[in-house]
């Protein structure tokens, strides 16, 4: 009984992806999937197996056609042996083409009486798959429940032979900026009541943070008298002092006034707080997110809305995408301001959509196509920007104090290296990774961009 799909194909390196891909992701919806990429073993008569194989076995054969593979040799061979296998039939849906590249159009297809059954992969692997699925299931091709230990074992043989790690030294970057300098002290002012209380009051100008009945700040106690008149009488003796030096290194001791683990917190506040005016004064909007405040870019802030040739935003359909940074800082292992990555959307370069359910669809959906290369380029463009191309960043934090941060991102060096998939069908490769019927690819489908 015929109940096998044979997969023929081109030698290119897109072309045997997506017949590894294919393969797999039939066989893991149940069919019986033949390929030379998984079948064929050194010293075997390739063609003799091949013939047999389309002549005896094959209920349907699927050509992986490109503009290579249209005119290659062995897969002419191939769809000459299944035009006669065809005519015995008498089936005219015997060859399904799968058209994988965007050169190759329906009219350039060799085989004149396949041009009705070619399914489309061009566009979309994902709805390229539903497609053959659906034609599949029409032509009443046998099909059992999948088998998921054998789909692993496949995936392993196929995909990841010559994926393993490679020993060989990789630096990759990360998105860690080492604070360079500190104030040499962390102060606490005992001011009066109501300058704690008001210390979050408009017009204040450093970061503060409330500590007992002190107020915690890398500040000179002479910085609030405008905002705090009476403080203006306040003896420099009165406040209690604390080396950076110490609180970095673990060597500041326990004492009634205050617990190292503290300590360390209310620096980290201050510096969050830091991160926070800088932005804000550098010209961004906040997005409150559900834990951290996140900045953007208005449009026009940036000529032709980019930095260093890297655009910052841009038109998403109707609404503009904005990318968008939270700073947040870190004392262990070392200090640093971690910049996260985000993307916000506005309905006219502006306006921020309101709903969050709508900021995060459109997120997913835009975001899933942007790999480590261009968040990396989106990054460092906006640090760029921050310093005004410089190597540091200078928050405030007192008249004469500064938070200064290097805008050379802390480097890792790896033991070992991979090899880097092809960039072209990562995306998809993800969004349907663990597709498992036409109803979820019909839902996977609502997510993947329509091309532009």
């Amino acid at each position: 009984m015929r109940k096998t799909l044979f997969i023929s194909h081109g030698d290119t390196v897109i072309d045997n992806e997506f017949t590894k891909w294919i393969t797999l992701k039939l066989i893991a919806l149940g069919y019986e999937v033949w390929c030379d990429l998984k079948f064929l073993d050194k010293g075997v008569d390739h063609w003799a197996a091949i013939e047999r194989e389309i002549r005896e076995n094959s209920i349907k054969v699927l050509p992986v056609l490109s503009v290579f593979s249209n005119r290659r040799e062995g897969v002419l061979k191939e769809l000459a042996v299944a035009e006669k296998v065809k005519k015995v039939l008498d089936d005219d849906a015997f060859i399904i083409p799968l058209m994988i590249d965007q050169n190759l159009s329906f009219d350039d297809i060799n085989i004149e009486a396949v041009r009705l059954n070619a399914v489309n992969f061009r566009t979309s692997w994902a709805a390229g798959l539903r497609d053959l699925l659906e034609a599949l299931e029409k032509q009443e091709v046998p099909c059992s429940s999948p088998n998921p230990e054998l789909t692993s074992l496949l995936y392993q043989q196929i995909f990841l032979h010559d994926k393993g790690a490679i020993a060989e030294e990789e630096v990759y970057q990360s998105n860690w900026f080492p604070i360079i300098s500190f104030p040499e002290e962390l102060r606490f002012h005992e001011f009066p009541r109501r300058v704690i209380e008001n210390r979050n009051s408009p017009g204040i100008k450093y970061p503060t943070a409330r500590y007992g009945k002190y107020l915690a700040t890398f500040a000179w106690e002479y910085d609030f008298i405008d905002e705090f008149p009476e403080t203006s009488t306040y003896l420099s003796s009165w406040s209690v002092r604390i080396p950076m030096t110490d609180i970095l290194t673990g060597t500041i001791k326990e004492t009634n006034f205050i617990r190292p683990s503290e300590c360390k917190r209310l620096v980290v506040d201050l510096l969050n707080q830091a991160s926070a005016r800088f932005m804000v004064e550098a010209g961004f909007r906040d997005y409150e997110m559900s834990n951290r405040l996140a900045y953007w870019i208005e449009k026009d802030t940036l000529e032709r809305d980019k930095f260093n040739k890297v655009q910052l935003l841009g038109k998403d359909h109707e609404n503009t995408w904005h990318y968008g940074v939270s700073p947040s800082a870190k004392l262990y292992p070392f200090p640093v301001f971690v910049f996260s990555s985000h993307i916000f959307f506005t309905t006219n370069g502006i306006d921020l959509i309101e709903s969050d359910a709508t900021q995060h669809s459109a997120r997913r959906r835009l975001g899933k196509n942007w790999w480590n290369g261009k968040w990396r380029r989106l990054l460092m463009a906006l640090i760029g920007y921050l310093g005004t191309n410089s190597s540091e960043l200078k928050f405030n934090v007192g008249s004469e104090e500064q938070i200064v941060v290097g805008t050379e991102p802390v480097t890792f060096v790896a033991p070992a290296t991979y090899k880097k998939p092809i960039k072209n069908t990562l995306s998809e490769e993800v969004e349907i990774s663990n597709i498992g019927t036409v109803e979820e690819i019909d839902n996977a489908l609502d997510d993947i961009p329509e091309p532009e």
